[in-house]
């Protein structure tokens, strides 16, 4: 009986103190969070989080909720979603869940840096498959459009 107290005092103690409170990656400094809106379909979730990373640039992430198994194409664009605009940032494709892009550039070769981006002109789309690009599943403002920022 003494060893499995002994043994659920180690193990306590491991659980305790074998554990870092620090879950964010080191290169990663400071980020932002931004809510994306369902256009058709309420149960649809999603946000952009923008990270600093040491190295100058960001790391772009798109976390999805209720969304299909399906490869989403997401694009960051130029101007508000009232105003509309161009292609700024391909972003990586996200299948179903999340998606990561690193970016230190626009699509157009200039550098952008993570205060530029999350100061960007700028919303973003994601779209529901390459082969239906006209339907946008979510949507929201980044940047200086942005009202939602966490």
């Amino acid at each position: 009986m003494k060893i499995y107290k002994l043994l659920i005092v180690i193990l306590t103690f491991a659980s305790l103190y074998g554990c870092s409170n620090d879950d964010s990656p080191s290169n990663q400094l400071q980020s932002k969070v931004f809510q994306l809106r369902y256009v058709e379909n309420p149960s649809l979730l999603g946000k952009v989080i923008i990270n600093e990373n040491s190295d100058g640039s960001s790391l772009v992430t798109l976390e999805l909720n209720g969304t299909s198994t399906e490869v989403h194409p997401a694009y960051i664009y130029y101007n508000s979603l009232s105003e509309g605009g161009v292609i700024a940032i391909t972003l990586d494709p996200c299948g179903c869940v999340e998606s990561n892009t690193t970016v230190s550039k626009l699509d157009n070769g200039t550098t952008i840096t993570y205060d530029e981006l999350i100061n960007f002109d700028g919303h973003v789309k994601i779209h529901s498959t390459f082969s239906d690009i006209g339907t946008i599943l979510l949507q929201g403002e980044i940047g200086s459009n942005a009202s939602n920022i966490y």
